[in-house]
């Protein structure tokens, strides 16, 4: 009889631990209230927190053309527009509210992680991180906590396209390098109206009217 390796036949374990496998770490956010980064519950989620720490991350490190930086609601935005626009007209607008939010989750901290940093630290856990903040955010919000299929993959499709016009409109990467590199080979249509760029005031005003718009209570 073949003995089977140490570990054969379990589920694979989590890269993020839960509380109950390290100490409780919490953020203490601008409402006071704290956010478990292990285990983010959705009754700890004041929404106008994440607004607000959005505004202040800006995109592509910091290294946009111009001397306004372009931060995530701006994105958010621009995604949610695209989404709406280009990808999925009849969106459901729980869909549409999503695409809205979906980078939320940078405004406590984590930031928007540029891809190349992405893909160093995707195996240290990053991803399922995001993934335990989406869903108490999704929850928060009033949204189911895992997305539809064809809800995620439209969503997905739009941020490409927003990076892929971003990188075209606001780095000034030649059209076929951003379609490569940033769109992974995309060759679809891209925003072709100028992107706004927003100081964080303005555009927390902006996302919260088109959040209002789409049916969401702040």
């Amino acid at each position: 009889m073949t003995e089977k390796p140490s570990g054969a036949g379990r589920a694979p374990r989590s890269v993020v631990p839960t509380h109950l496998e390290a100490p409780r770490v919490n953020l203490r956010m601008r409402s006071d209230r704290l956010v478990n980064l292990y285990d983010p519950a959705a009754l700890d989620i004041e929404l106008e927190d994440w607004v607000y720490g959005a505004s202040r991350v800006p995109r592509w490190g910091g290294q946009t053309k111009g001397e306004l930086a372009y931060n995530d609601l701006c994105h958010m935005l621009l995604t949610e527009r695209i989404f709406s626009e280009m990808v999925w007209p009849a969106a459901p607008l729980e869909a549409r509210r999503w695409a809205l939010a979906h980078d939320l989750h940078e405004g406590a901290g984590l930031g928007d992680i540029c891809t190349p940093y992405g893909r160093l630290f995707a195996e240290a856990g990053l991803r399922e991180l995001k993934g335990r903040l989406d869903r108490a955010l999704r929850l928060a919000m009033g949204l189911p906590a895992e997305l539809p299929v064809r809800e995620r993959d439209a969503i997905k499709r739009a941020d490409r396209i927003a990076a892929v016009s971003e990188a075209v409109q606001l780095m000034r990467w030649p059209e076929p390098a951003a379609r490569r590199d940033v769109g992974l080979g995309y060759r679809g249509a891209l925003w072709s109206r100028p992107i706004e760029l927003l100081d964080e005031a303005a555009a927390r005003a902006a996302w919260w009217r088109r959040y209002k718009l789409l049916g969401g209570r702040r």
